[in-house]
């Protein structure tokens, strides 16, 4: 059997930050047969020049979109990976992630061993905004089929990112790509899906690469929207899977969609009630109605609970001063779990060999 043969895939808009040590994670793979492709559409930062001093190395292509046209949304950027020259395998890495060294050569390994996957993975680490490890992901089993996946992402007994994962150039062809959901939220859930219906997913227990968690707030308008426009379209494509045959897998996919939206509703309101203003209220009461109104007739439940209920009436309150001191006890509640969580987090990294420490 020859051995593989790769396309890495970086899609960027403004990654000037944290590409360069994207790049350099890839260049240090133990394994040589790889190709990079960077896709770069609209950044205003140093993207572009910083990418350029990588070009001596022919392994490397940039893909930028000319400076005379529109630049691409995330979807736009996205589709230009089926008109890619790609190798047999293809892996998607996100320009913030980071590639452990012997990535590519345990994925080579993995495929050796697992011929019949359509899906290979590893484990991994989470690291926060300045690469410190913030704990592994949670275990996942050698093996995994489509349905197993997802019922395990809608439980939170498995997590999942789009960094990672390494597919067949042909599969991801075949299916068209990635789908085309709202700003591409939980369209890689739905993609992985699809790929594992293929064959089967499988894991190497090794932790190979690091994905990068980012301290973001949600706005309180259109972010909330697209989030919500593209858990509608997630559970349409389940819907129209074979996935929704099993009643015990359609209630956690409504059910993980739920907790989601309280999640999206808690951190919005408390945005709100912090910073914003009264047109900001207006907007978000706009945006929560017609919300309310499409998960009421997708049957979508249980998402309001007496969190958001006291963090809508905080958040109508007209003096800014007073809705900031009620939101106190609120902010203090998630200190202490930070604080729990953190704990939580250097109790697991002990499941981290030393090899896979920072």
């Amino acid at each position: 059997m020859s051995a593989p043969e790769f396309s890495i895939v970086i899609p960027t808009r403004n990654g000037e930050r944290y590409l360069a040590a994207a790049i350099e994670s890839v260049l240090a793979q133990s394994y040589s047969h790889w190709r990079l492709h960077i896709l770069e559409s609209g950044s205003t930062d140093g993207t572009l020049a910083l990418v350029e001093r990588y070009l001596s190395d022919p392994r490397i292509a940039l893909h930028s979109t000319p400076a005379d046209q529109p630049p691409l949304d995330i979807l736009g950027n996205w589709a230009r990976i089926l008109r890619l020259d790609l190798s047999d395998y293809l892996t998607i890495l996100g320009h913030d992630d980071l590639l452990d060294a012997d990535f590519l050569a345990e994925i080579a390994a993995l495929i050796a061993a697992e011929p019949n996957a359509s899906l290979w993975l590893t484990h991994f680490k989470l690291i926060d905004s300045d690469g410190a490890l913030i704990r592994p992901c949670k275990p996942f089993p050698p093996r995994l089929d489509a349905d197993e996946y997802l019922y395990g992402l809608h439980t939170r007994r498995l997590e999942s990112y789009a960094t990672g994962y390494v597919m067949r150039s042909s599969d991801y062809i075949r299916l068209g790509g990635i789908p085309p959901l709202r700003n591409l939220l939980y369209a890689d859930l739905l993609l992985w899906y699809r790929l594992i219906s293929l064959g089967y997913l499988a894991c190497s227990p090794r932790y190979a690469f690091s994905y990068r968690v980012h301290e973001q707030s949600m706005s309180y308008a259109m972010q909330l929207s697209d989030w919500y426009t593209a858990s509608e379209q997630y559970l349409t494509g389940l819907a129209e899977s074979d996935h929704f045959k099993n009643e015990r897998h359609k209630r956690a996919a409504y059910a993980c969609i739920a907790h989601e939206l309280k999640r999206a509703l808690y951190r919005s309101l408390l945005t709100l009630i912090l910073d914003g203003t009264a047109e900001d209220r207006r907007a978000f009461r706009q945006i929560e109605a017609e919300i309310a109104a499409r998960a009421a007739k997708a049957g979508i439940t249980g998402y309001r609970d007496w969190r958001v209920r006291l963090l809508r009436l905080i958040a109508a309150l007209p003096s800014r001063r007073l809705r900031r001191a009620l939101a106190l006890p609120i902010q203090l509640w998630r200190v202490r779990r930070a604080k729990r969580l953190t704990q939580r987090a250097q109790a697991d990294r002990s499941r981290l060999p030393e090899s896979g420490r920072p």
